[in-house]
């Protein structure tokens, strides 16, 4: 399951090695210059010779996958003939499949007897890939002749015809194997480009079958039943739909050129044809399918990822980098357990509705809507970020592999022809194949240990989920101190709540600040604000610079620092109203704590505010436009100049030069970070 061998006999390093005149690739003044061997040495000398460091092997250059793919043909080849071939015989009871089985396997040694000369002087790769693939071609015709005669048979299993036993599907893939070229036998890709459609054709073909097959199947079980009930029918229909998905999935990805879904293909039939070797007993967990069983599709599974292990197949995928291979190899096992877990419940559904009854039925829907669960979770967490979701991906194969080993165990004595495949898919093999692939190929472990999940990153809003942490305390109930001395009449308003100002006899009181919910009285929290200081907005006393009464401000010595999490240009300035949008108009008197309030909290744009005449304030009404002379001029009253930083923030230098700028708002100006009001703010030091 690798993407890349590399070659024996391939130099690891620069140095070429000694080169001869007669060595490939020698240049013409090498083999020129180079040494003439003696001629008449004796049978010692030449041994030594044959045996220098320097000799080529005539093997030289075969990358180590082709000799892989040359034993695994083989040993498929020759484990299907102990294998059941149909319902009643062997493949090592039929003569034609025995002698088959030994032109597949001879085909095997023609690469090998070309590289030893023993061919004629004319053979060439292009000789050897069409030999071996006519060698190969009578085994995949012989598969197909009794696949026909499993459909046509009727059904009818006592005359010992009928049934695909597992030797068809080790034996089609040992073929096909064998069949296919080897990479050291493939030319330039655009080139050679006519091998590579030829076999996949041969991989459309093969999902082609698979898929009417298991239509097909559904059609003549329905036809061949005297009694089957309405349950039974949907029931054919739900196994179908799974062996189409189980394998269409991958083979779809294979056809659209996906890396990722070829590596799983090929995956997915080292699993089954693994499950095919494990039940050649009498009691396996696989040993038969057929169109009359209920069942087919299976036994072409090892067939289709032989071929989309082929190199042809291989250098037609489209280009991605390892890692993003191996990760969605990952990310596409983790969906065929959610296939499989949903099968499995479903099924196990209907053979309740069916009257069925027994601990394996009810595990099964449990079980089934467990593993969709947990895999569907880790599909989107390793989707999200695989450095974080590694972990999680690897947990939930573990709590797969173990849920599937205990329905495997339960299920044991209920084995049926073609049945368990399920069980032995979630006990053992998508887990493992989900562990390869995050864990095995090496650019995976390398990239994994250059993005390991980050645990300052995780923490903080994350670990409150799972780690405990005390409550956050409620923000305690604030009071302000009575009114600075020098407040003057203009401070005190009419009362209109427990929060507003009240006049007595010999001076002004504060009561406690009210706090006003944005929704009731039309204010709106300010941009930046924390959470916790969005959540309410508290009515603002007043400020005053103790030599002028200023219209606007209150009779409060010192300004409150700017909220820590706000954002000073979006603050209101002291003395304004801390309104999100809010936009000043003409006749709109500027008071905090006025005497008449509207419903909104603020009189109605165009008209004075009720009961400011009654103070003996005079309402300003400011222009349309400020100017910089007017933002500089020392006449210019207190409640214009707060006025000016707030609507005009390109005058707010000019305000922090004006001599006359009461301590407040020069405080306010101070904490916006701005650069040119902070130079302002240092030549009136200077």
């Amino acid at each position: 399951m690798t993407n890349e061998s590399p070659a024996v006999g391939e130099p690891q390093t620069d140095d070429p090695g000694p080169v001869t005149g007669e060595t490939p690739g020698a240049s013409g003044d090498e083999a020129a210059t180079a040494e003439p061997r003696p001629r008449g040495g004796g049978a010692g000398e030449q041994a030594g010779e044959a045996s220098a460091p320097g000799a080529l092997s005539p093997f030289a250059g075969i990358p180590v996958s082709d000799f892989v793919r040359d034993g695994v043909a083989a040993f498929l080849l020759l484990v299907s003939l102990a294998l059941p071939w149909d319902i009643a015989h062997r493949a090592s009871d039929k003569v034609e499949v025995v002698l088959l089985t030994i032109l597949s396997l001879l085909s095997l040694a023609l690469p090998y007897l070309a590289r030893t000369g023993v061919l004629p002087a004319t053979w060439t790769v292009h000789t050897t890939r069409q030999v071996r693939l006519l060698a190969n071609a009578p085994y995949a015709l012989l598969v197909l002749v009794y696949v026909v005669v499993d459909v046509v048979g009727g059904g009818d299993l006592s005359d010992g015809w009928g049934g695909i036993g597992s030797a068809v599907a080790l034996g089609l893939a040992g073929a096909l194997l064998a069949a296919q070229p080897r990479q050291s036998e493939l030319g330039p890709e655009d080139l050679d480009r006519a091998v590579t459609g030829q076999w996949l054709r041969v991989h459309l073909v093969l999902s082609a079958v698979l898929a009417v097959g298991a239509l097909v199947t559904v059609v003549l079980t329905v036809v061949g039943a005297s009694d089957i009930s309405a349950f039974d029918v949907i029931d054919l229909l739900v196994i179908a739909a799974f062996v189409v998905a189980l394998v269409g999935l991958p083979a779809l990805g294979t056809w659209r050129r996906s890396e990722a879904a070829r590596l799983t293909l090929v995956g997915l039939g080292i699993i089954v044809a693994s499950a095919f070797v494990l039940g050649s007993g009498d009691n396996g967990i696989l040993t038969m399918e057929g169109t009359h069983l209920g069942r087919f599709g299976l036994v072409l599974v090892p067939a289709l990822a032989a071929v989309a292990s082929s190199p042809a197949v291989r250098r037609a995928m489209a280009t991605v980098s390892p890692v993003q291979a191996w990760l969605g190899v990952a990310a596409r096992g983790l969906d065929l357990v959610v296939v499989v877990g949903a099968f499995l419940a479903l099924h196990s559904v209907l053979e309740l509705a069916d009257g069925m009854r027994g601990v394996p039925v009810v595990l099964g829907v449990v079980i089934g809507l467990l593993v969709a669960g947990v895999a569907l979770v880790a599909r989107r967490s390793l989707a999200r970020d695989a450095a974080t979701g590694r972990q999680l991906a690897l947990g939930a194969t573990g709590v797969v592999a173990l849920l599937g080993i205990v329905l495997l165990v339960v299920t044991a004595s209920r084995v049926a022809y073609g049945g368990s495949v399920e069980h032995l898919l979630l006990a053992f093999g998508l887990p493992l194949l989900v562990a390869y692939a995050l864990t095995v190929p090496r650019e995976v472990r390398d990239y994994f240990a250059e993005h390991r999940p980050d645990p300052a990153a995780a923490g903080g809003v994350a670990t409150a989920a799972y780690v405990w942490q005390p409550a956050a305390p409620k923000p305690p109930r604030q009071s302000t101190p009575a009114s600075a001395p020098g407040a003057g009449p203009h401070a005190t308003a009419e009362p209109h709540g427990p929060g507003a100002w009240s006049t007595a006899a010999g001076g002004t009181e504060v009561l406690p600040v009210q706090t006003v919910q944005p929704e009731r009285s039309g204010y709106a929290a300010r941009p930046g604000l924390t959470p916790v200081d969005s959540q309410t907005t508290a009515v603002m006393p007043a400020v005053t610079d103790g030599s002028r009464d200023v219209p606007g401000q209150t009779a409060q010595q010192g300004y409150p620092a700017p909220h820590q999490g706000g954002d000073p240009q979006h603050q209101a300035a002291p003395g304004q109203t801390a309104q999100q949008g809010y936009a000043p108009q003409q006749g709109y008197g500027q008071q905090q704590g006025y005497g008449q309030q509207t419903p909104q909290g603020y009189a109605q744009p165009g008209h004075a505010q009720p009961g400011y005449g009654q103070q003996g304030q005079q309402a300003y009404a400011p222009q349309p436009g400020f100017t910089a002379q007017q933002a500089l001029d020392p006449s210019t009253p207190l409640e214009v100049l707060a006025q000016i930083v707030q609507d005009a923030p390109h005058l707010r230098p000019q305000v922090a030069a004006n001599p006359s700028t009461y301590p407040a708002l020069l405080e306010w100006l101070g904490n916006l970070g701005d650069p040119a009001v902070d130079a302002a703010l240092r030549s009136r030091r200077g």
